[in-house]
């Protein structure tokens, strides 16, 4: 796991595979793609594949989307 900054509150980091369930909780949100011109997701095999294009974004561009975790729910 790669971490590319860290504040007294968060932690930004590369999404990570184990991600699963939280990014289907958000992706699968109505309200979260209100401004994003996309439909919600609806099953976790959806959030996997979008997960797998994120990470090859790591290896093809160098960068990609990053996970940002709140400490307080460690």
């Amino acid at each position: 796991m790669k971490i590319f900054a860290v504040t007294d509150r968060l932690i930004l980091r590369d999404i990570l595979e184990s991600d699963e369930d939280g990014f289907f909780e958000l992706d699968s949100n109505p309200n979260v793609h209100t401004y994003l011109g996309r439909k919600p997701v609806t099953n976790i095999e959806q959030s996997r594949e979008v997960i797998k294009m994120v990470r090859q974004q790591y290896t093809d561009n160098g960068i990609g989307r990053w996970a940002i975790i709140d400490k307080i729910n460690l």
